[in-house]
Formats: structure tokens, sequence, C-alpha cells
């Protein structure tokens, strides 16, 4: 394979196939593992790699058919030709007898000297029907049904067969979460996948000439990840390089609307967070949202342990109160309600309640929030009826104190469920500028400025360490909320921002909690 084909270059020359660093690495350790999945650097040479791979199995192996998918059919042509380029400048006494010769397909006869093959490679968006004994998927992360991958492409492959896929990182997706079940698994089995990861710093091709007498604070934090995750003494050649990379970048405007840093860690990551956080413009800062430990929401034991502590010095009325609470935190706990902290007497709450019909693909949420501390305390995240869920906000309203509530009014049937069980809610004072009439219109209205106020507030928030966020369900929403295409802040495809929507509307509850009622005294009789 390595002495055979021919390629084109960087330089856009025609050279001989000679496997580069990454690839070398890639084949070195893949072996002859069968499942594999490949995260790396832009313009590593993966690609190239496997369709010569390929179309060496395909022109020398009995039956073998192989197949590249592409996510998009406008790459088809850039892959086919990897191959083609490869197959059309063999010598010609080794060129097998083709029976097919399509735009992206090659069918073999026979091989040169006679022997039958009845093989074929080819390239295609997707591979339905037939049996595919290796199946190579490009870009793999920015397919947008993987649904249909796995129904489809993948199911043309025998068990004896082999699937790769790679590709560079497109943000915390469906993706993401395959590569991750398996990078975490102790022992990778025969049929597990097995995850790898190129950073650019392995390649030493990546350099340019000249000395760094002065490094950036974040050039020396390269030098020791390098060091560390690498075992590898990063140059000054290869930060000089960098340094002209991010400006090429930037001034092209690759990926519109990312810093210089932002498009060369998008590009060229140096760790796999990087590689995943960099794809689509993650809206969090991902480090930060790494550095966050959720916490395992309280057991009844827990609470059992440390309210009953000291029971036998308790005189009745407090043991009446505190099995009031106990009483109360489990008719909630039983219902899956996540608790962190129970209420504290004196303690002020709000509540962000993300509403669904209880039936489709949105979940129901009811985030609990410290007013003052700015802790999150509870949070429900399922799926409800909207009845139930205004029973449960209002159950969880009066367990908090009486806390302030807030309701996204896009479903309308939770608010008049809630209104008629409990009375401290978010609500507007419209007025009509012709007749005067004012008009209650209860529960948080998300519109183009609301949306952008309330995402803005969270932000500032959680970027000044302000927020105590304990569920794992938000931080997992704070991985993959992005900003998209169209500039919009939401959910990465196939990913969901209910429990974050119900932060947010939180967040926006401390800012018209109802301020203390005014008393008066009574005017005494006869005056």
């Amino acid at each position: 394979m390595t002495h055979l084909y021919k390629v084109k270059n960087k330089q856009g020359e025609i050279v001989t196939f000679k496997p580069n660093y990454i690839q070398l690495a890639h084949l070195a350790e893949r072996g002859a593992h069968r499942y594999n999945l490949i995260v790396k650097y832009r313009q590593g040479g993966i690609t190239t790699l496997y369709a010569i791979d390929l179309l060496d199995e395909a022109l020398w192996v009995r039956g073998m058919s192989c197949g590249i998918t592409a996510h998009e059919a406008k790459r088809l042509p850039e892959y086919f030709n990897i191959v083609k380029r490869a197959f059309q400048n063999l010598p010609e006494q080794l060129k097998p007898i083709t029976k097919t010769d399509t735009k992206y397909m090659y069918e073999f006869l026979t091989r040169f000297d006679g022997a039958p093959l009845d093989s074929s490679i080819y390239v295609a968006t997707s591979i339905r029907g037939g049996t595919v004994q290796k199946l190579h998927i490009t870009e793999s992360a920015f397919v947008k049904d993987r649904t249909e991958l796995a129904a489809g492409s993948k199911q043309a492959v025998p068990l004896s067969g082999s699937i790769s896929e790679e590709t560079t990182g497109n943000g915390f997706n469906e993706f993401y979460d395959t590569y991750m079940n398996f990078h975490n698994k102790p022992v990778v089995g025969e049929m597990d996948y097995k995850t790898y990861f190129y950073p650019w710093v392995i390649d030493p091709t990546y350099s340019l000439q000249g000395d760094l007498p002065e490094k950036t604070t974040e050039e020396i934090k390269i030098i020791e990840v390098s060091k560390q995750l690498y075992n590898i003494d990063i140059t000054d050649g290869q930060l000089l390089w960098r340094r002209w990379k991010k400006d090429e970048l930037k001034k092209e405007q690759v990926g519109a609307g990312l810093s210089g840093d932002q498009l060369f860690k998008q590009e060229y990551p140096l760790t796999l967070l990087e590689a995943f956080q960099s794809g689509v413009g993650a809206v969090f800062d991902q480090e930060k949202v790494a550095a966050i430990q959720p916490i395992p929401p309280l057991t009844k034991l827990q609470v059992d342990n440390q309210y009953k502590a000291g029971w036998e010095t308790k005189n009745q009325q407090e043991k009446d109160e505190t099995q009031k609470t106990l009483d109360k935190f489990y008719d909630l706990w039983q219902k899956g309600v996540w608790f962190w902290d129970l209420p504290k007497a004196g303690n002020e709450y709000v509540i962000g309640i993300d509403p669904s019909d209880g039936f489709g693909a949105d979940f129901s949420v009811i985030d609990v929030w410290d007013k003052n501390s700015l802790t999150q305390v509870a949070q429900f995240y399922g799926k409800l009826r909207p009845d139930e869920l205004a029973e449960l906000a209002a159950d969880m309203g009066h367990f908090y104190n009486k806390a302030f509530i807030g309701v996204e009014n896009n479903m309308l049937s939770t608010i008049l469920f809630l209104v008629k069980i409990y009375d401290n809610y978010y609500y507007e004072v419209k007025v009509d500028e012709k007749t005067n009439k004012r008009t209650k219109k209860i529960g948080w209205n998300t519109n183009t400025r609301t949306r952008d106020l309330m995402i803005d507030d969270f932000l500032i928030l959680f970027d000044e360490d302000s927020l105590t966020i304990r569920s794992h369900i938000t931080v997992g929403e704070m991985r993959t909320f992005v900003k998209k295409d169209n500039g919009k802040r939401e959910h990465a495809d196939g990913k969901h921002d209910d429990a974050l929507v119900g932060g947010f509307i939180a967040m926006q509850m401390r800012r018209f909690y109802p301020k203390p009622a005014r008393v008066f005294a009574v005017k005494p009789e006869g005056l």
C-alpha cells in the first residue's frame, strides 16, 4: 500500500502515497480492530488513508465490497477522486478488468493475472441494499440523521466486516455521545468501537522557521498540555505556525462570527474537549462547563439521617414540624423530584417552569433556585400532562416557602391549571392604549427580545461564577447549547434545552420577585 498508489499532496503534486505521521500512528493503533471512531484535526489525511486502504482491499481480495459515505452529496467527487486517481495511475500491467466504471463506482471482474475478483468500491451519501464488507464514514459528526445511518448504511455491513468513522468535531451531538460511550469503557471488546483522537501538535509539518522568545499565557499552557497529555515537546516553529494559521482563518472568516482562537480550535484542536466544544459555536465556555461537578440528588436515607439527627432531644412541636417536612419531601421525591437542598426557614426561592404536553419530544421541567445564593436546590425533569405539571409545581412552590413561580406561557393549559391552586406567580399587566383597559397576562412570554435577555442574564451570572449548578441534566444541556448559523442560540440538533430554559426563567423571576406587602396600622374604633 505504501509504494503502489498515487495521491495528490498539499502542493497539488501527484506523488506516490507514503503514510504521514498521523496515518502511520493510526495504522499502528488500529491494528486489526474492526470498529473504529476517529476524531482528528483538519487535513490530517485520514480520509485519504482509508480511501487507499479500501481500494487496496477491493483490488486484491476476492468478493470484497467497500463503501465510503459522505455526509453531503457535494463531497462525493472529492472523495471518489482519491480512489479514481490511485486506480488510474496504477501500472497498466497491474490493472484489473472492470465491469462497471461509473461516476462514483468501480466493479472489478478479474485481477490482472486472470484470477476472479468480483469486488467493488464506491462512494455514496448512504448505502442501502447489498452487503459491504468494509465501510468508511467521513465527517461522521456532521451526519444529520444518525438513526438512518445506523438503520441503513451500517446494517449493510455483516458481523465479519468492519466500520470506521472519522470526523472533525461538530459540537456535543449524537456522535459525541457515541464516541464518549466507547471512549470511557475500561475494556474494549471485539465488537466495541475503539476510539482515537489526533491533536494538531503531533504533526511536525505544521511548523515555521524562527524562534519565539516571548510566549503568551495561552502558548505556555499549550506547551504544558502537549507535554502532559502526549509527551510532545512543542517547538517555537509550531507555535509560530499556530499564530500564522489563526490570523489566516480569521481573515478568511471561516465559520463567520468566531474569533481566530475559536476558529483554530475548531479546525486544529489540542484536546478532545476542544475538538467537540468548538464545532458549532458553543454558547457556554466549555472549559468552565467541564469544571462543574454535578452532585447526585439527596437520597431518602440521607434526608432521614439529616433531619432525624438528635430526634430524641426535640420537643413535640419540633418533631411534628420535622415530620411534616419529611412527609412532603417523601411525597415529592416519589414523584421524581430531585433535591439537593430542602427549604430553609426564611429563605426565598424562585422557580422556572418549561412546560410540555407530556407526550412529544420535549420534557417538562420545574427548576428551583435559592433567590439570594443563586444555588440550584431542586429539579423535576420528565413528562407530565399540563394538569399534572401544574399540581406538582404548586406542591413544590408551597414546599419552598411559597416560592415565586414563572411559567413559560407556550402551554396555556398548564397556566390555567396552576392559577386555580397557587397564587404566587409571575404575570404582566398590559394596558390597551385606546381603551385604557388593563389585561393580566399570566406566564413568562419567551419572544425574540426576552429570549436573548434571559440567555444573556444567565450567561453573565455563569461567567461571574455566581451560579451553583447541581443537575447533570442542566450541565449536559449547557454542553449542547449552541449558536446556529441563523444566529439563534438553542439546543444542537437532536438535543434538548428544556432544563436550561427552566433555569433561564428562574433567574428572570429574581428580577420580578414580589415586594413585601405594606402593612398599615388598623384604625381604632371610634376615631
